[in-house]
């Protein structure tokens, strides 16, 4: 994940108590939209020269290590001792494809195209929990999800001459990202938080160790600090994020989740010359209102 997700909510530690802090929690909010941004920039400035495993591998030290200690500390001698163990390296899997099929689309699109398409997100969990999981969804909210799925049309002009084929790579790993959401609901009837965290830390970990001997290439003490870079800002971004949530409500903060489409266009700009087309801009502002319109429905339906 690239961005803040405020549905990172259902994946809180249950002994965590909300608190009313708006102010406070939007400027958390948006200072982890800044942190994301700053990610997604060293992600694509390093994946021009090194592999996406040695990426997913620095990452992925620290979000284990992480995962680990939460999972030990709830329950030391049952800490993997799950209810849905399938599902949940199920969903470890997809989260480490989906990050992987990010760190290419890193390597070959312009940040702003990224995050812009990457918004639609939560529309694309909430299509596929209404297949999937058998939720209820208005028409209202079907609605919704067309007109942002306009939006993505708009960025990635299929058919046309100007079409660029490695849209598609960000697509998919918004597609894997709501697969990967709806096993996140189905996961939690039946573990808590702390163990699901364990699992998608240490699992995708696990992993990646295994491939990292086919793909490790030397480091400097430049390149080696840029990859400690790296992992410090994705679990700086999270606990930001994750702290935003304790203090005021997702429905308040979420609107302030696409800033990070700020962030992508200027630092596109400031640090790969990426100026983006009137089209991604257009595309992003339908994919912004359809989104943030889809919450407040999700929001109220829940009251």
């Amino acid at each position: 994940m690239f961005y803040a997700d405020f549905n990172l909510i259902d994946l809180m530690p249950k002994h965590i108590t909300i608190t009313d802090n708006p102010i406070r929690g939007i400027a958390l909010a948006v200072l982890a939209t800044f942190l994301f941004a700053c990610l997604n920039v060293m992600t694509k400035h390093i994946s021009q020269i090194y592999p996406v495993i040695m990426i997913l591998w620095f990452r992925y030290l620290f979000f284990g290590a992480y995962g680990l200690a939460i999972g030990i500390r709830k329950d030391k001698k049952r800490a993997f001792s799950s209810l849905v163990p399938v599902l949940q390296v199920t969903r470890a899997l997809l989260l480490l494809a989906e990050v992987g099929v990010y760190v290419i689309a890193f390597r070959h699109l312009p940040l702003a195209e990224i995050s812009a398409i990457s918004g639609t997100g939560p529309l694309v969990t909430m299509a596929m929990s209404a297949v999937i999981l058998r939720e209820s969804i208005s028409v209202r909210q079907w609605l919704l999800v067309a007109f942002g799925f306009v939006g993505i049309i708009i960025i990635v002009k299929p058919g046309f001459s100007v079409f660029n084929p490695y849209m598609l790579i960000p697509l998919f790993g918004t597609f894997l990202w709501g697969l990967y959401q709806v096993l996140t609901r189905l996961v939690s009837q039946y573990d808590g938080a702390e163990r699901t965290t364990l699992f998608t830390g240490t699992i995708g970990f696990a992993v990646l160790c295994g491939f990292l001997p086919f793909y490790w290439m030397s480091l400097d003490i430049i390149w080696g600090l840029k990859f400690v870079l790296l992992a410090v800002l994705g679990v700086a971004g999270h606990s930001t994020l994750i702290r935003a949530l304790t203090i005021s409500p997702a429905s308040i903060l979420q609107p302030f989740s696409y800033v990070s489409m700020v962030w992508a266009v200027a630092f596109g700009w400031m640090f790969f010359n990426d100026i983006p087309a009137l089209t991604t801009l257009i595309g992003s502002g339908i994919i912004i209102i359809s989104g943030t319109y889809v919450f407040r429905l999700k929001q109220q339906d829940a009251i």
